[in-house]
């Protein structure tokens, strides 16, 4: 349903509205986003659209013309590349700061290699022969890729891959309402204390600022160094963003105020196909589950593997001694020394096809928005232990809508681990 609504807004900028000439720009490196928008980019092709997709994922699908950012070996390292160790797993607007200029710094480093990459000047060399009628691109920590959607005209649609930064509302006239609408920078249970609103009013107001006077002059200069032409992108995308989409459900982080342009498709990754990608090894495992499984996963981003020893201790001791047996995701060649029979340990794991299956019983994840969607809509109850991000936003919508508990990261010990997963064993 989803991508029929998508496919919508999409012909309705366009000129042809059975074949349109669609330019697509992700410079974010990150897996899991792309992830998002995937389906929808070959869901498109496959409806006869011609596609130039700029981004770090390799994709062979038809009528899909891929001008890679990543080289071969480049594209492995996408995934699971952060260490836990050293990371700030708590939330604070020091903390917040703290992931807002982590974030400027790999989006200008994409930026760069956006530039440098050659793909600017032979995109604007095409549409000199065949015009393209559309740029469809991901609002998260850059616009440079901007530059592009005001040299060939095109109307723009924004995709954000986790919920709205604040930095974006003012492109679609959003109302951003801080008094109780959380951004991606927060993650409070609801409803907000008066403090916690405060500092949400804060962080939003203060990163619009900073976006602006900072993310978006460095844009600007990248684009006056690479193109020399002086661009302001924070006016091409209020002028030419016809739609954002964002990856997110009322059902999931609550009813907010909205504009016809904001557009929610939480879920737009969920297909049956991914649904039956199950290997082998994993069905036979399953299959030897009959008492069910708990399978955890921490995504893409942070080698899970790298927990410190006091909490992989506390964590095999606990999910040694109850009954469900364990999938774990571990991307580390050594394994943990335990109970083999019990435990089945994979480098990678086909995500929604395990929690499609009946043997899983909980979800533990780092509550990133793609496994949280894929839990909802599989009906898993979840141990959410966020991470960085936009996670303590996610988790804590989860818990105040019942589907879920929240174990800090810090917080990971026997007897909380304990406590916590009888919670979630109680028959409903």
């Amino acid at each position: 349903m989803e991508l029929k609504l998508i496919s919508c807004c999409l012909l309705s900028c366009l000129a042809a509205a059975y074949a349109g000439n669609i330019l697509a720009v992700f410079p974010h490196d990150g897996y899991s986003h792309f992830k998002v928008v995937t389906p929808v980019l070959e869901e498109l092709a496959r409806r006869g659209h011609q596609l130039t997709v700029i981004s770090f994922v390799n994709n062979t699908a038809a009528n899909y013309e891929q001008l890679l950012l990543a080289t071969e070996a480049e594209q492995a390292t996408t995934i699971n590349r952060e260490y836990l160790n050293g990371m700030q797993t708590g939330r604070s607007l020091k903390n917040m700061f703290v992931e807002y200029f982590d974030l400027f710094k790999g989006a200008q480093t994409n930026c760069e290699r956006l530039f440098a990459s050659g793909y600017v000047q032979q995109v604007l060399q095409r549409h000199q022969r065949q015009p393209y009628e559309l740029l469809l691109t991901e609002y998260f920590s850059s616009d440079c890729q901007l530059a592009l959607g005001k040299l060939l005209g095109l109307p723009i649609i924004g995709l954000s891959t986790c919920a709205l930064m604040p930095y974006h509302y003012d492109r679609i006239d959003l109302p951003d309402t801080p008094s109780h609408i959380q951004s991606q920078y927060v993650g409070y249970a609801q409803r907000l204390s008066w403090f916690e609103r405060l500092e949400n009013f804060i962080q939003a107001k203060s990163l619009k600022l900073l976006y602006a006077h900072h993310t978006n002059r460095a844009d600007n200069a990248l684009i006056k160094r690479y193109l020399h032409l002086d661009m302001d992108v924070a006016a091409v995308a209020r002028e030419q963003t016809a739609f954002i989409w964002v990856n997110q459900h009322y059902s999931h982080l609550g009813s907010r105020p909205r504009t016809p342009q904001l557009l929610e498709i939480g879920g737009v990754h969920i297909t049956e196909q991914a649904k039956q990608q199950l290997p082998t090894h994993i069905a036979k495992f399953l299959q030897q589950s009959p008492q069910g499984v708990i399978f955890i996963s921490w995504g893409s981003q942070v080698l899970a593997s790298s927990i410190d020893q006091h909490k992989l201790q506390s964590m095999l001791q606990v999910l040694s001694a109850q009954p469900l047996n364990v999938i774990w995701k571990w991307e580390a060649d050594k394994l943990p020394l335990m109970n083999n029979e019990k435990f089945l340990f994979v480098k990678w794991a086909p995500q929604l096809a395990l929690l499609a299956q009946a043997e899983v019983k909980i979800f533990w994840t780092h509550a990133g928005l793609l496994g949280m969607t894929e839990a909802l809509h599989c009906g898993k109850p979840m141990l959410m232990t966020p991470i960085y991000g936009d996670q303590f936003l996610n988790a804590h919508a989860a818990q105040t809508r019942g589907v879920g508990l929240i174990l800090s990261y810090e917080d990971i010990k026997a007897a909380q681990l304990k406590t916590k997963l009888a919670a979630l064993s109680k028959p409903e």
